[in-house]
């Protein structure tokens, strides 16, 4: 049976560089019987990932995409342009053919490159949270991203196109980018004399506790929603923080006060000791 052929019977040809098999492609319940031609930077490249992936057949030429109903798109970033590049100059009838790019990043430009060719394009990818999936796209290619959630059992959460940056600064701003917090409040008890581990204990059980009240109540959990607080006791702690993190931290104690909008004569207070 020829390659052709038997990407004819499967719903997905698949191309892409990296770890596939640690990818949603690899995770496919059935992706023995789903997937077909497998294609990669090389055909030994193509052989290794049809190989780790246990399933599909190694493809000679990107050309032989153009049989597959659906194809599966993964690389890691550093890869993704030269491969988004073969993909595009391949010989494939791209008029509504679902592109979905599975657990990758991809500019918006090389979005809109496929879908000026004509293909139908998604995104799915895991985000951190378990049993969940962030799928953004239009047209048969969403429809297949959402049959991917479901044949993995996971809940999909679709976005609206175009936003899939704004998704993932959301994604960065509450763990890459609150991890430095926590570390810092472990190293401001870490000075009033607790031990290490004590200190991080404690650091992260704020945090914690922050996080499953807001989980619980939204923004009412913020401890200033309904008392105004001090403004004096505030300036005595921020005065307290040494260093750089200081003017940080006091910006990060307006930011409540603008994103609540509540207690406008403490912030303004906050303010102008800022700039004094």
């Amino acid at each position: 049976m020829s390659r052709v052929s038997v990407s004819r019977i499967h719903e997905y040809g698949v191309i892409g560089a990296g770890a596939l098999s640690k990818s949603l492609i690899g995770q496919l319940p059935h992706k023995s019987r789903q997937i077909g031609c497998v294609v990669g930077a090389s055909f030994r490249v193509a052989s290794r990932m049809a190989n780790s992936l246990r399933a599909g057949q190694p493809a000679r030429s990107v050309d032989e995409l153009d049989a597959s109903p659906v194809i599966l798109f993964h690389a890691p970033a550093i890869q993704v342009p030269a491969m988004s590049l073969l993909l595009a100059e391949a010989r494939i009838q791209w008029k509504d053919k679902p592109l979905i790019f599975c657990d990758c990043e991809v500019p918006l430009a090389m979005m809109e490159r496929f879908r000026s060719l004509g293909a139908s394009t998604a995104l799915a990818r895991q985000f951190g949270v378990v049993g969940t999936l962030v799928v953004e796209g239009t047209g048969p290619a969403l429809a297949h991203a959402r049959r991917i959630a479901a044949d993995l059992r996971l809940r999909a959460i679709e976005i609206p196109g175009g936003s899939g940056g704004l998704f993932a600064a959301a994604q960065t701003l509450a763990t890459s980018a609150l991890t430095p917090l926590i570390n810092r409040a472990a190293d401001m008890l870490r000075a009033c004399g607790l031990r290490d581990k004590v200190a991080v204990q404690m650091a992260s059980a704020l945090f914690q506790q922050t996080v499953q009240e807001y989980g619980h109540s939204g923004r009412q959990s913020w401890a200033w929603h309904v008392r105004q607080p001090d403004a004096e006791q505030i300036e005595a702690e921020i005065v307290a923080v040494s260093g750089p993190f200081q003017g940080l931290f006091r910006q990060l104690i307006l930011s409540g006060f603008d994103d609540f909008e509540k207690h406008e004569a403490v912030a303004a207070q906050l303010r102008k000791n800022g700039t004094g």
